[in-house]
């Protein structure tokens, strides 16, 4: 059965390491909960890490490149990798 945890906010970093590493990728989840912050999950793999980006109309879920927007305007670098993967999106149709 799937633990339903309820937080304040949440961060996901995808690392890629160093040739040395024992891995490959290094993806971290972590949260805050009022003035408690954890480090929830630290996965190590070898592949590199899928994403994907939806949007659940209550009857349906779909790809959704506003859910995308919306995460990736909450990053650092988010503005002009945005731009990049929308151009991106658009060229290979």
């Amino acid at each position: 059965m799937t633990k339903v945890i309820s937080i304040d906010d949440m961060e996901i970093e995808f690392e890629k390491q160093n040739s040395e590493s024992s891995c490959k990728w290094c993806v971290y989840i972590r949260v805050r909960k009022k003035d408690k912050d954890q480090l929830l999950f630290m996965f190590k793999t070898n592949h590199k890490p899928l994403t994907r980006f939806t949007y659940n109309s209550g009857n349906v879920v779909t790809k959704s490149k506003k859910t995308l927007s919306e995460i990736l305007s909450n990053t650092m670098e988010g503005i002009e990798e945005l731009k990049t993967i929308e151009k991106n999106i658009n060229d290979e149709k």
